[in-house]
């Protein structure tokens, strides 16, 4: 097999480059010449050797790239960007020094304008291939935009919590990219500016390998051992007190604007119902029982005590507000007979699943506000929806995680058709 060594995109990078003409079985570290396809989710881009699917990690959609195999499937192949051989006119220099070896960001080397329509592309692919949808309302889908955040300009230092590993002595580290190797730092672009050096003073007394670092007002505090110490994090008018490890969103502008969002789709008014499903904290809830006033009712339901704690504590002079400590899915199918104005979902990554979409869909609300970090998993759950007698009539995507692959979707279903009997919800007859 003929060989060569390449010197890449790292000061170290020598590696074996397999000759493409020879046919030769690629192993890990060889190094392959790809063209790059489009965008996958996940912050990869797809392109082909040898008939197998290549997911290229540090590429751009159109470049011609030497990449490193890192690892190999029957069916695919991973690889590292080594050296860019033709450029795309969207690379940029990442404003990160270990962009390339830390695993925090996906993005880094590509602009922030590209970032987006990037997110987008996957949006589109996503609900389009495993949602079935073609428009918004009367909106082509392919016509969706990811909004920047409010006050976002170079999309750095906005991330409120940070999760860093020991290091060595005079650094914290973070893993690298698919990997549990770390890589030493002396910064953060994206997190606040005082976080690494507050978790390298926290070593001294945190003996954990992670230290969790959060920022409230603008001053970061490393979490101790309980999980402490409390914080008050403030969304618009309202103050909630909870633990530094409690679930919050980590984007300094997430909270105040993703309600107002949620407020806006949901469109509630005095006297009316909602029903907050994985309702966490309690964040959403709070503002639509404000919405619904105290002739209304909102009832939350969350499986974590701890969040429930939290949302009781900031909460209490909320009559109209009901919190439920429950496993979703379990009390959807004890509550089925409960109709609500409004349903919101704010699932986990996985998505709320079939039984969970169905049994939402059969409720007799006007509208469902879908809130969804994985446009995967949003894809599917709309499948589920639209295939029970609902229709996609609004989407906003805010690119709430800039540098990274993620982003944060907001999806409004409205119903298209009566209430359907589906036998998903019925107990399988007895064999008896």
């Amino acid at each position: 097999m003929a060989q060569k060594s390449v010197r890449g995109l790292g000061n170290n990078a020598w590696c074996r480059v397999t000759d493409i003409a020879s046919s030769a079985v690629v192993r890990i570290d060889d190094v392959i010449e790809l063209e790059v396809g489009k965008v996958g989710n996940g912050g990869i881009f797809i392109s082909r050797h040898e008939g197998k699917i290549v997911f290229v990690r540090g590429a751009i959609d159109g470049e011609r790239v030497m990449a490193r195999v890192t690892a190999i499937n029957a069916k695919w192949i991973r690889a590292d960007v080594v050296e860019v051989l033709v450029a795309s006119d969207q690379r940029t220099v990442p404003p990160c020094q270990y962009a390339q070896s830390c695993g925090g960001c996906d993005f880094q080397h590509v602009r922030l304008s590209h970032q987006r329509d990037l997110k987008r592309q996957i949006l589109v692919e996503q609900l389009s291939h495993l949602g079935g949808v073609e428009l918004v309302g009367d909106l082509p889908l392919s016509q969706i935009v990811v909004e920047p955040m409010p006050e976002e300009t170079d999309g750095l230092r906005w991330r409120t919590r940070m999760r860093f590993q020991r290091g060595s002595d005079t650094s914290v580290a973070m893993l690298s990219a698919r990997s549990k190797s770390l890589v030493d730092i002396h910064d953060c672009q994206i997190a606040a500016d005082d976080a690494v050096a507050v978790a390298q003073s926290a070593k001294k007394f945190v003996k954990a390998r992670e230290i969790s670092v959060v920022t409230v007002n603008g001053s970061s505090v490393p979490q101790d051992s309980t999980g402490g110490p409390m914080i008050d994090e403030q969304v618009f008018s309202r103050t909630w007190h909870m633990k530094a490890s409690s679930f919050w969103q980590i984007h300094r502008k997430a909270p105040e604007t993703f309600v107002t969002i949620v407020q806006e789709f949901a469109q509630l008014s005095i006297g009316q119902s909602a029903l907050d499903l994985y309702s966490g904290s309690g964040l959403f809830a709070a503002f639509l029982a404000k919405d619904v006033g105290a002739t209304g009712t909102v009832v939350a339901v969350e499986s974590s005590i701890d969040a429930v704690r939290n949302a009781r504590r900031s909460c209490s002079d909320l009559a109209q507000l009901e919190l439920v400590t429950s496993d979703v899915s379990k009390w959807l199918s004890e509550n089925s007979e409960k109709s609500f104005d409004v349903v919101v979902l704010d699932p986990p990554r996985t998505g709320a699943g079939d039984i969970v979409c169905v049994h939402v869909a059969q409720m007799a609300a006007r509208a469902i506000v879908y809130v969804a970090c994985e446009p995967s998993a949003l894809a599917r759950d709309t499948a589920t929806l639209v295939s029970h007698g609902w229709q996609l009539t609004k989407l906003r995507a805010l690119d709430a995680f800039p540098m990274t692959s993620h982003f944060e979707s907001f999806a409004l279903f409205e119903r298209t058709d009566p209430i359907q009997n589906d036998p998903i919800l019925k107990p399988e007859p007895s064999s008896n």
